[in-house]
């Protein structure tokens, strides 16, 4: 018997919001394409979730969002499985390596990061687009970051890769409103991932304090006094994924604790 349930492909998967996204998805019944850089890592994430979800039906997937190659290759084996793709949720993303003005960033660090956080969402519509569903029922979320909405000194490569996903949203969610495929996005703030957290043990080490010293003099900036769990970014693409947001396209949502208010 042919399994009807919506299909999900969710990258950056192994991720501290990755992994919250994709557990979303199984929980609610989806069959989910976890995708991520390593092989082992997605396997190895699959087999959890097997063990948690004895029902679940999971394709684990290696994929380069940077590559066209990777990207077409992963097309395939979800065409393969599922035949289509409800939802696309582009998760994955790199930091800037380090914070630098323009004139010491290296063009290789800026390529880097806008290979991955804006060519990758990119060709990932691009390539994906043909097999969403326009019945309603297909969707694209993308991961931007509050950066992407408001500029900081220092971090040119990542700040404008984010805002150019905010842009390609409006584009895209403006190209194919006729085609009834909704396309939005989340900008999260401090998300307290294993990625936000070695940050703040990074700083404190450079600054010779402690990490809960780091962290509560970060934390403080933020008007809600905390960074959100993952859990509080995978509600937001669950939901904008949703038919409860079957009227919205083209938005990106703050989940970001009241730091920027748009």
């Amino acid at each position: 018997m042919t399994n009807t349930a919506p299909s999900v492909l969710v990258t950056g998967a192994t991720g501290g919001i990755g992994r919250e996204t994709v557990r979303r998805f199984v929980r609610e019944g989806h069959r989910v394409a976890l995708a991520d850089i390593r092989q082992s890592a997605v396997d190895a994430f699959a087999e959890e979730l097997r063990a948690e979800f004895p029902e679940a039906d999971l394709l684990p997937l290696e994929l380069d969002q940077s590559s066209v190659e990777s990207v077409q290759a992963a097309v395939a084996a979800v065409t393969a499985w599922s035949g289509q793709l409800t939802t696309l949720a582009i998760v994955a993303g790199v930091l800037q390596a380090e914070g630098v003005p323009v004139t010491r960033l290296s063009v290789e660090e800026f390529e880097r990061v806008h290979a991955v956080n804006l060519k990758g969402p990119f060709i990932l519509a691009k390539f994906f687009l043909p097999i969403i569903p326009t019945d309603g029922t297909g969707s694209i979320v993308m991961v931007a970051s509050y950066w992407g909405r408001e500029a900081h000194g220092l971090y040119a490569a990542y700040c404008t890769s984010k805002a150019g996903v905010i842009s390609l949203i409006q584009v895209l969610a403006n190209e194919l409103a006729e085609d009834h495929i909704r396309v939005n996005g989340v900008a999260p703030g401090n998300t307290n991932t294993e990625m936000h957290q070695k940050h703040l043990r990074d700083e404190a080490e450079e600054r010779g304090i402690s990490f809960e010293e780091m962290r509560d003099s970060h934390w403080s900036t933020i008007p809600m006094k905390y960074a959100g769990e993952p859990h509080v970014i995978s509600d937001a693409i669950y939901f904008l994924a949703s038919d409860q947001a079957s009227y919205i396209t083209g938005a990106t949502l703050d989940v970001n604790g009241g730091v920027v208010m748009t």
